[in-house]
C-alpha cells in the first residue's frame, strides 16, 4: 500500500518559482516525501492551478515563457497522482470552514485518504486548521534530523 500526501498548486509553484516565500520549506517537503516514498496527490483541478500560476508568473514578467514551460515539464515529470475527492464532501468542508470549492477538494482528498495535506495558501491554512489535522502550513515544515 502507497503512502501519500497532498499538496496543492501554491506549494508545488514553490518549486518552479523561487521569488516566493517558504520555497527552501516547499523544496524541503518535496524532496523528504520522494526520499520516503510517499506519493504525492493532488485534485485534478490542481494541473490547471499550477498553469494558471505559471501563466501569471510569465504574464507579470516574473519568469520566461520558456522557463515556465519548463517547469511545468518538470512538475509533470514528478508524477503527481490526480484524484478527485467526493463531490458531496468537497461541499460539506467548503459551507463548513468556509473555503472555495477548489480549496476545499484538497482538504477533502487529504481527509478522505486520511493523509497530511500541505499549503501555501495562508488564507486556507487559517480557516481550516481548527476544524482540519489534515492541514499543514509550508512554512512549518522543518527537515527531518
Amino acid at each position: 500500500m502507497n503512502s501519500y500526501m497532498v499538496v496543492d498548486a501554491s506549494v508545488t509553484l514553490k518549486w518552479a518559482l523561487d521569488d516566493e516565500e517558504s520555497v527552501d520549506q516547499a523544496v524541503g517537503l518535496r524532496n523528504t516525501a520522494l526520499s520516503a516514498g510517499l506519493e504525492l496527490v493532488a485534485p485534478s483541478l490542481w494541473l490547471y492551478e499550477v498553469i494558471n500560476g505559471l501563466v501569471g508568473a510569465v504574464r507579470r514578467g516574473l519568469i520566461a515563457q520558456e522557463a515556465a514551460e519548463q517547469a511545468l515539464a518538470h512538475l509533470l515529470v514528478l508524477g503527481i497522482r490526480l484524484a478527485d475527492p467526493p463531490a458531496e464532501r468537497v461541499y460539506q468542508l467548503a459551507l463548513g470552514v468556509g473555503l472555495a470549492a477548489y480549496d476545499a477538494a484538497y482538504l477533502a482528498l487529504a481527509e478522505t485518504l486520511g493523509v497530511s495535506f500541505w499549503t501555501g495558501d495562508r488564507i486556507l491554512y487559517d480557516r481550516a486548521r481548527a476544524k482540519s489535522e489534515f492541514v499543514h502550513w509550508i512554512g512549518d515544515f522543518s527537515q527531518p534530523a
